[in-house]
């Protein structure tokens, strides 16, 4: 079979796997079109307190997990992802000496914004791992004065990460980025699915999150790490929650090559864009690679598998191109926004921005602007780590787990109308999901 004979297969199957009947298709997509709350969850790293943000009344909920009954006791917590109606979440927490990592299923019966009170209950705790158990991260270490390794990178305990949801069906997905293993949860039940936990050798190694496209078809996974330099592409079932590997897709060569990918955004059913964070070399870079590309943008044709270069690198703060690693993008209309962090270098944590490009010709993006400390964003702001654009795409929320903010930003002006802060209660707010979203 020559390899366009191959494209229209794999187009054929994304045809044939779409929703057997509309009355079926609707049904399902109510799940995704209809939330309760416009709420989005978060966690707080040093606090280890989970928040519940409403975008449109600008009000903070903190809610003390050592207060919820059946709650696995003084864990680390990671990641959150709520379903679309907006009264069940999920919590993902860190292995420690004395605990399992978890995903934790949380309800909330009653919320009352003008009374800053939330009435969660825990409804079932899925063990992931065993006490203790150590991450399957290869070893790196620097070898020049480009990139360095933080320690924040090389965890020595599991971590899950990356929640997503697969359309028309009832799954939930987690990642064991520091192992190789795709957890699937059942949505409905809060128990692990029949597949899981999903292992496949050269795939599911360092991905943080699967995410698919709309119909649920397809799905992408990505290289968080060092000298990662491929995107997954999986075929998906979502009768079963199972992922079949379809092909690897490298962001450049084997000569150059961009790595350490964060996220995927999937622009409709074929293309999609994800964002490099590497800088330079490290002990993991193959001989043969000439040099790492620098942070910068790809476009990714997931039905002919080939990634291309969209976007840059600049050296300049007003530059037009990617400033710092690219560590989150998100799309409204035809803007693309790009959380650039300052957090793999031999200085962590000096700055961090947002950039905007139009995108109205996806080969040639056109720099709108950027956010900067001290000018839209507050002084000191460091470190733009996650974006989460609300369902209606009214607004987009930026995190920043290194200073301390959730940013919010309108979307049709590009201005920044609230900021939530150390005034709120925050320290480390990380793991942002808004409800009614699958990433």
């Amino acid at each position: 079979m020559n390899k366009y004979a191959s494209y229209l297969l794999l187009a054929f199957i994304c045809l044939l796997t779409l929703p057997l009947s509309q009355a079926k298709a609707e049904e399902q997509q109510g799940i995704y079109n209809q939330y309760l709350q416009p709420v989005v969850t978060a966690i707080d790293y040093h606090t280890r307190m989970i928040y519940l943000l409403n975008y449109e009344k600008d009000k903070i909920i903190t809610v003390d997990p050592f207060f919820i009954e059946g709650w696995p006791g003084d864990v680390p917590l990671q990641h959150t992802m709520i379903l679309p109606e907006g009264d069940r979440f999920y919590v993902t927490t860190d292995n420690t000496d004395e605990h399992s990592a978890y995903i934790v299923a949380l309800k909330v019966n009653d919320i009352n914004w003008d009374n800053g009170t939330a009435d969660v209950i825990l409804d079932s705790v899925l063990t992931v791992d065993v006490p203790n158990t150590p991450s399957e991260f290869p070893f790196v270490e620097s070898i020049n004065n480009s990139q360095a390794i933080p320690n924040w990178i090389v965890s020595p305990s599991t971590q899950i990460h990356g929640p997503t949801l697969l359309p028309y069906s009832s799954f939930a997905y987690f990642t064991e980025l520091t192992g190789d293993k795709v957890r699937v949860v059942n949505y409905k039940t809060n128990e692990f699915a029949d597949v899981d936990p999903i292992s496949i050798p050269g795939y599911t190694e360092q991905t943080h999150g699967v995410m698919f496209n709309k119909s649920g078809t397809l799905g992408l996974g990505t290289g968080y790490f060092f000298d990662n330099s491929v995107i997954d592409l999986y075929k998906t079932n979502r009768e079963t929650g199972q992922l079949e590997a379809v092909k690897q897709i490298m962001l450049g060569n084997g000569k150059k090559h961009a790595a350490f990918s964060h996220y995927i955004f999937w622009l409709d059913e074929r293309y999609a864009l994800t964002a490099s964070m590497q800088l330079g070399k490290t002990s993991l870079t193959p001989p043969t690679t000439r040099k790492i590309i620098p942070p910068s943008v790809w476009l990714i044709d997931a039905w002919e598998g080939t990634a291309t270069r969209i976007i840059k690198h600049t050296k300049r703060v007003n530059g037009r191109g990617i400033f710092r690693s690219a560590s989150d993008i998100a799309v409204v209309g035809n803007k693309l926004y790009i959380a650039e962090e300052d957090s793999i270098d031999h200085t962590f944590g000096d700055d961090g921005y947002v950039s905007v490009f139009d995108i109205s010709n996806r080969y040639r993006p056109r720099f709108i602007k950027r956010f900067k400390p001290g000018v839209e964003f507050p002084q000191g702001f460091a470190v733009a780590h996650t974006l989460n654009p609300t369902p209606d795409n009214r607004y987009l929320l930026v995190g920043s787990w290194v200073s301390g903010y959730i940013i919010k930003i309108d979307t049709l002006t590009d201005t920044v109308v609230k900021v939530f802060g150390p005034g709120d209660g925050l320290v480390m707010p990380h793991g942002l999901y808004a409800a009614g979203g699958i990433r």
